[in-house]
């Protein structure tokens, strides 16, 4: 059984993978795939954060624009890990 999170919804879920399924799974798997999807991952997962209503929040007050311009930057720095 293997765990997997969906990085934007946060719902985890258990799935049971077949020998040939994991096989391939683990071919497709290189240190270069993990090192190039974590960073994907984080910025899918900070993207999902600003939400229509946290922008309108931004619009209202200087505290949701620093929170957006504070998300942004976490994402650069992650793109900068590409």
């Amino acid at each position: 059984m293997i765990k997997q999170i969906n990085v934007q919804t946060g719902v985890e879920t258990t799935r049971e993978y077949t020998a040939d399924e994991l096989s391939r799974i683990e071919d497709g798997v290189t240190e270069q795939s993990l090192s190039d999807a974590l960073p994907l991952n984080v910025i899918a997962g900070l993207e999902s954060t600003i939400t229509p209503r946290r922008l309108r929040d931004a619009l209202a007050n200087d505290a949701g624009k620093s929170w957006v311009a504070a998300v942004e930057a976490k994402i650069a720095t992650e793109r900068g890990k590409l």
